[in-house]
């Protein structure tokens, strides 16, 4: 009932529903999606309870605006902002970050291009999630994605295979140690 508005490469209900189910609720959560898209996992995490605080960042005007239909059809209050994930700062630790990344198939067309922004988003997970944070994402690469959270101290808890569609991807659930 939330899906009111679509972008690009945005998460399929079902998809952004799996992502914020194995994130967890718990009560007082600080719940950030970095890379909001039309704002599918912001919605589905607040289906599963209330949180303190949900924010969404994107580098798209287009993603915030759907982002904002749906969040608002979701009724829930989400602070949406236009800024690299990268260098956003919360102003405060997160306790949750759910998303669903760029896979470099409708944006970032380059593997190299993508691995790097996943990366390097990671350092930036480790540094704003608080000390029993998680993060739960979908990785078009695995490996390298497990190797620059163990880089940035955060531990894997889970990984599932999913295919999206004609290509697989590892659903993942890291803790910060």
């Amino acid at each position: 009932p939330w899906r009111k508005a679509d972008v690009p490469a945005a998460s399929h209900p079902t998809v952004a529903a799996a992502i914020a189910t194995l994130g967890g609720a718990r009560k007082g959560d600080v719940v950030w999606d970095p890379f909001v898209g039309s704002g599918g996992e912001l919605c589905e995490r607040a289906r599963l309870g209330d949180a303190r605080r949900f924010i969404g960042t994107d580098l798209s005007e287009d993603a915030l605006r759907a982002a904002r239909l749906n969040t608002d059809a979701a009724k829930i209050h989400a602070e949406l902002v236009l800024s690299d994930a990268r260098a956003f700062e919360p102003g405060e630790p997160v306790d949750l970050i759910v998303t669903n990344p760029p896979m470099g198939r409708r944006v970032l067309r380059h593997r190299g291009d993508v691995e790097n922004l996943l990366a390097s988003f990671l350092g930036r997970a480790a540094r704003v999630l608080s000390p029993d944070g998680r993060i739960v994402w979908v990785s078009a690469h695995p490996a390298s994605t497990r190797e620059a959270a163990a880089k940035n101290g955060l531990r894997l808890t889970d990984a599932y295979t999913i295919d999206l569609g004609g290509f697989d991807v590892e659903l993942q659930r890291f803790s910060r140690t």
